[in-house]
């Protein structure tokens, strides 16, 4: 590794003399040595980038940046020189192409000049106006930098933390040629969670919107992200704009639009459009909306798309309704979402899309669907919009286009995949799925769930066999909500399969292993046996999490009977709506308590011993095996690529704990004795013990501030916790232990959500004349603290500590096993 001061000397060079190079001049004869590091820059290629790649080569050895009209003939003998970008030195190729015209194809060649000098070549074209910028820039170009400083040995896996390795692979000669599957390929981080990007892309520091410094602290994070975008072949970034009424003046204020420029332009460094969400009238989870009040909806649409216009933003998205669940009168809808297709194209000649959600139960009364005449699912609304509005078909959680989605009251997403159908070539379609949902379901619980990357995968090789009989869609759009605990695999894999989905194989299974080779490449020589044990441990999930299989039998209603449902997290409004029988947004589960509920009635209950018990000791049984091989690996994964693989082994770990204390709270509810239910709670408490020790390690390796997406504190979102608080306290853990332990009758039990800022925000809810939010406050009053109406109806004023109420302390009959 090279000292610090001489990487600063590299950078300073690069700043205040781009052009003259570092450690040489034009009017030097010749320079270097047998063994000596050049590399060259296209003038196309801009300064950021080219920054960064030389702090990354700088690391191994003294670099020389030539300047772009240096001719590589000049070099001595044995030099080895990196070209990135047309530098118009292909006369030394004899006036071989290195590239087609594809759309932003790039090639990497590498030629042995005279004197043996070796010279690698990474050239890319522009982007088509898909990618919506007409700056200049070439993302070809960086795509094929960066595809060679991965044949050098580096990885960009982890969004905000490069692998680096121990040294550079000078035996490399590539010569490859790729290009894109689907023009458009974007990114969306979902910054209505509070996630590491959340702060500072709505404009905040870590102390909040008017922490100027702070802000500007974090810009970092999302450098590194920018060029982790490139590096997976992205050509798109967005995320959900934010506002609330504690912080409102900020939200719509010069200043803000400042700081989102700056955004923007550090995007635009790397050749990346810019979108962002704003809705029309969607008031969920603090969004910030462009209709805030009745009458003159479309000159307010039309201010609202002035202030993002000059925010910097190239492009725009919508939503529908007031949420996911609710929505406005279907031709108001319409009109309003015409108004943004037509408003921003033509002010401006940006374009527009709008989400199409999941959700069922909710019909457009004065639309039809174009394919039988039945009522029209409300989602599909957009049908009828101007071609102007482009649109995203949404799935959410892991499940594909094709097979069972027991989540928002579907069965599968079979629905979406006919829509996308329906709707290619009459308007943009980018396919919206997920590599994490967060609330409750996986990365806050957490769960190892690389199957989200292999489903992606799967949709996307689909879509493509899909497009074999015309349906072709623009691309794809994905919804991203963390990184940590090994969730950047599901993302790396997912943003690579929009530009190749490998078509060609025919093989899912083979088709994953294809695409982990970038993942388990840090692991050196122990990479095939890890792809191997992540190739199965996905397969299991598929049969356990999805499928319900145990020992090669399916049931026959896997709607109750899969690991998913019992393993993702429950918190109280995840209970109340299986309760309700609507909004349910997660798998449906036989509860801790149901089978002793006589309210509850038998569908919703299935046998513990026939059915629940095997599935779930076969789950806790299956991952343990799986765990044990990947820990007997340690020894042979070399340093650059041990970080990745503990986090990969905790996460594992922490999923097979989790299936192990579930598996034992359900034996001590159902235990034919106190002393049966004890030793069953000892294992529980046991697995729950053993996690929090892993949790509170791996918290040392978070990429990011761990207090600011691990504690509890108030954020731009409608929750005041960072995303991974209830993996720093095991929150859902703790809430199980208690249901066991106490068996508590209020669904409100520990409690962490305001559903009312949720719903709305943090200003008053007035529906039907009626002030809901004045409503739930004298309700209040009424109520105790402990109430069920209390408990539902606001988050805690203070952060629960852990274990609740004593709860070690009981049962009565409890002790501990030695």
């Amino acid at each position: 590794m090279q000292p610090i001061p001489y990487l600063f000397t590299i950078l300073l060079c690069l700043a205040f003399m781009p052009l003259s190079g570092c450690g040489g001049n034009e009017d030097t004869q010749s320079q270097g040595s047998p063994g000596s590091f050049f590399v060259k820059f296209a003038d196309s290629i801009p300064d950021t980038p080219k920054q960064r790649i030389v702090a990354h080569l700088s690391q191994f050895s003294p670099i020389t940046v030539l300047d772009s009209s240096y001719g590589l003939n000049r070099l001595d003998s044995g030099a080895q020189v990196l070209v990135f970008g047309d530098t118009g030195d292909w006369e030394l190729l004899q006036n071989t192409p290195i590239i087609d015209d594809a759309s932003e194809a790039f090639t990497l060649r590498t030629l042995t000049l005279a004197r043996n000098i070796k010279a690698i070549f990474a050239q890319g074209n522009p982007g088509s106006e898909k990618n919506l910028l007409s700056n200049g820039h070439n993302i070809g170009d960086l795509y094929a930098a960066y595809a060679l400083l991965e044949e050098l040995g580096f990885a960009f896996l982890h969004p905000l933390s490069p692998t680096v390795p121990e040294q550079l692979d000078w035996s490399i000669a590539p010569n490859r040629h790729e290009q894109p599957h689907w023009p458009i390929r974007a990114w969306h981080i979902h910054t209505q969670h509070p996630l590491e990007l959340t702060h500072v892309l709505n404009g905040w520091g870590p102390n909040g919107p008017d922490d100027l410094a702070g802000w500007e602290s974090l810009l970092q994070e999302w450098e590194r992200f920018l060029e982790w975008s490139v590096a997976n072949k992205q050509n798109r970034v967005e995320w959900f704009l934010l506002m609330a009424d504690s912080w409102q003046e900020f939200a719509d204020s010069d200043e803000r639009q400042r700081r989102l420029n700056t955004l923007v332009d550090m995007a635009h460094q790397w050749g990346l459009a810019v979108g962002i969400d704003a809705p029309v009238v969607f008031r969920q989870q603090h969004a910030w909306t462009m209709v805030r009040q009745p009458g003159g909806e479309l000159a307010q649409i039309r201010n609202a798309i002035d202030w993002l216009n000059q925010a910097g933003f190239d492009y725009f998205e919508i939503e529908m309704g007031f949420s996911e669940f609710t929505h406005p009168n279907d031709q108001l809808m319409l009109s309003w979402m015409n108004e943004v297709a037509r408003y921003s194209w033509s002010q401006y000649g940006k374009r527009s899309y709008v989400k199409v959600h999941c959700t069922q139960d909710q019909v457009a009364e004065n639309f039809t669907d174009p394919r039988n005449g039945d009522p029209l699912n409300f989602n599909f609304l957009p049908y009828y919009a101007d071609p102007l509005l482009g649109v995203m078909p949404h799935t959410v959680q892991y499940y594909d286009l094709e097979g069972p989605a027991y989540t928002y009251n579907n069965s599968n997403f079979t629905f979406i995949r006919d829509y996308m159908r329906l709707e290619a070539g009459r308007r943009e379609v980018l396919y919206y799925p997920e590599t994490a949902y967060w609330v409750s379901y996986d990365i806050d619980v957490p769960l190892f769930l690389p199957i989200y990357a292999d489903r992606r995968l799967y949709d996307l090789r689909l879509i493509a066999e899909d497009e074999k009989t015309g349906s072709v869609i623009d691309g794809q759009v994905n919804f991203s909500s963390g990184w940590e605990w090994g969730y950047w695999l599901n993302d790396v894999i997912t943003a690579r399969a929009a530009w190749n989905p490998m078509p060609e194989i025919s093989d899912q299974t083979t088709a994953l292993q294809q695409a982990l080779l970038p993942v388990v490449k840090p692991f050196g020589h122990a990479a095939e046996r890890v792809s191997d044990l992540l190739v199965r441990w996905v397969q299991k999930q598929q049969q356990l999490f999805i499928e319900g299989e145990v020992n090669g039998v399916k049931p026959h209603d896997p709607a109750l009977r899969n690991a998913q449902a019992y393993l993702q997290g429950w918190e109280a409004w995840d209970d109340m709506a299986k309760l309700a029988g609507m909004l349910e947004t997660q798998p449906r589960n036989m509860g801790l308590l149901d089978n002793k509920n006589p309210l509850i009635p038998k569908s919703g209950k299935i046998d513990f011993t026939t059915e629940l018990a095997p599935l779930l000791s076969t789950t806790t049984n299956e991952l343990t095996l799986l765990l044990e091989e990947m820990q007997t690996l340690q020894e042979d994964i070399p340093p650059q690529g041990l970080p990745l693989y503990q986090e990969l082994k905790d996460a594992m770990e922490m999923t097979t704990l989790r299936a192990e204390q579930v598996l034992n709270l359900y034996a001590t509810v159902n235990a034919q004795s106190n002393a049966d239910a004890n030793v069953h709670l000892n294992l529980a408490r046991n697995a729950l013990d053993r996690a929090q020790a892993i949790a509170t390690e791996r918290e040392q390796h978070y990429r990011v501030d761990a207090d600011r997406i691990a504690s509890w504190d108030y954020n731009p979102t409608a929750y005041h916790f960072g995303y991974l608080w209830s993996v720093r306290t095991l929150h859902y853990w703790w809430r199980d232990e208690g249901k066991t332990v106490d068996r508590p009758l209020n669904p409100g039990y520990l409690n962490i959500m305001d559903p009312v800022d949720l719903a709305n925000g943090e200003t008053d809810w007035v529906e039907a004349g009626i002030n809901l939010s004045r409503l739930r406050h004298l309700l209040s009053l009424l109520s105790s603290d402990s109430s069920w109406f209390n408990s539902l109806m606001f988050e805690p004023q203070q952060e629960y500590q852990y274990p609740p109420n004593d709860l070690r302390s009981r049962p009565d009959w409890y002790y501990p096993l030695p």
